[in-house]
């Protein structure tokens, strides 16, 4: 590559990030943390100078020599340099769907409605006990399928209407944020891509992190404050409010997911970003790999140089968070899994041996065919999530 001659970059963004630059492209979340005088160098190719008079000016600025021809290969690794084929970008400053939308949505107004209505949620539980969320709740009803439709497809909306948050969070900076599918563990998920959102800076990142949670809180106040409304002055709860809590219930058990950090949810990404980790759980999980390698005498093969020493020194203490995440887990299943598996169990069971009964015996064989073809759901998609990634790692498009 000649030096005497300007470089064609990508679309760059520069975020001052502690004590380095957050350098990447928008368009492909390809970013890396340069240090200071590097991105100053950078910044100054990308706004037309050679990389000649960008060596020159960094001389006389630091006071030492860069060495340019490495430095482009680097850059060129990164994705940064842009190739003779590669397709125009998109205009940086091209506007969003729904970002007015989303302004409202977060407004200060907005945000202060939502604290009254979980505040109000929290006192009707402190007066009313008996309608704090407990696992029984999901079974407002004896029919298998009916509780089937309110845990699983019922949730759904809710489901959405949390990544849909997510998404306008982003769009509110003025992000492409979009909604995409795949699994954590045995769970089908809606997942949001938060495309270009390392572009803002840090403190801009909460919201969109949280943004998910915070609607959760707001629907579980929202349908219990109407289950509460329903009750009768005698304190009975028609089936209509005990619908409601049937459907608030699985909410709060996703939100309680969230604290599972090491499968990356969105309390995780707070946690990393207020620590100014840019790749912490993968920066512990090689920490840990190579601890026990050399626990069991073997030489540790990942090199950590790839990830920041931020990263790696926080990596030291976090992976205590991995057990706090795992004992949350294990936690609920007796609390909340066991109890629910239990009872399942026990109202298919009831159901299927009333094969003469007719609406029992066929509500629960309804019930297990919707198992089984959810179960074969989650397996193909887990292997087509699995194949994508294989294919993205090769550099194959999918």
């Amino acid at each position: 590559m000649l030096l005497d001659s300007p470089v064609s970059f990508h679309r760059l963004s520069f975020v001052p990030d502690g004590e380095g630059v957050l350098v990447g492209r928008p368009d492909t979340d390809a970013f890396a943390v340069l240090p200071p005088d590097g991105a100053a160098a950078l910044r100054r190719m990308t706004e037309g100078q050679t990389p000649a008079q960008a060596a020159a000016w960094y001389a006389e600025h630091y006071g030492e020599q860069l060495d340019m021809a490495d430095f482009l290969d680097t850059l060129g690794e990164l994705g940064f340099l842009r190739g003779e084929g590669d397709a125009q970008e998109a205009a940086p400053d091209a506007p969003v769907r729904f970002q007015r939308l989303a302004q409202v949505l977060f407004s200060r107004p907005a945000l202060c409605c939502y604290a009254v209505l979980v505040a109000a949620w929290l006192a009707v539980i402190a007066t009313t006990p008996d309608l704090a969320p407990h696992p029984g709740q999901v079974f407002y009803t004896e029919s298998l399928l009916l509780v089937q439709l309110v845990v699983v497809f019922g949730q759904l909306p809710f489901v959405g209407l949390h990544e849909a948050f997510h998404v306008l969070a982003g769009r509110r900076l003025g992000l492409p944020s979009e909604l995409g599918m795949g699994t954590r563990l045995y769970i089908v998920v809606f997942e949001t891509r938060m495309n270009g959102l390392l572009t803002v800076e840090r403190r801009k990142r909460y919201l969109p992190f949280l943004a998910g949670m915070l609607v959760d809180l707001v629907v579980v106040s929202a349908l219990g404050l109407g289950a509460f409304a329903l009750r009768t002055a005698g304190g009975a709860e028609p089936v209509a409010g005990r619908l409601l809590l049937a459907m608030a219930f699985p909410i709060l058990i996703r939100c309680g997911y969230q604290l599972f950090l090491f499968l990356e949810t969105d309390v995780y990404y707070v946690f990393a970003t207020a620590l100014g980790c840019h790749d912490l759980h993968a920066a512990t999980r090689a920490l840990v790999l190579n601890r026990l390698r050399r626990i069991l005498g073997r030489p540790a093969r990942i090199d950590l140089s790839q990830w920041t020493e931020r990263d790696l020194a926080v990596a030291r203490w976090y992976a205590p968070f991995f057990t706090v995440g795992v004992a949350v887990l294990l936690a609920m299943a007796p609390l909340v899994f066991v109890p629910l598996f239990v009872q399942t169990v026990r109202l298919l069971a009831d159901g299927i041996s009333s094969a003469g009964s007719g609406l029992p015996f066929w509500d629960s064989l309804v019930f297990a065919a919707l198992n089984i073809v959810q179960i074969a759901f989650w397996a193909w998609l887990t292997v087509r999530v699995h194949l994508r990634r294989r294919r993205t790692s090769r550099g194959v498009p999918s």
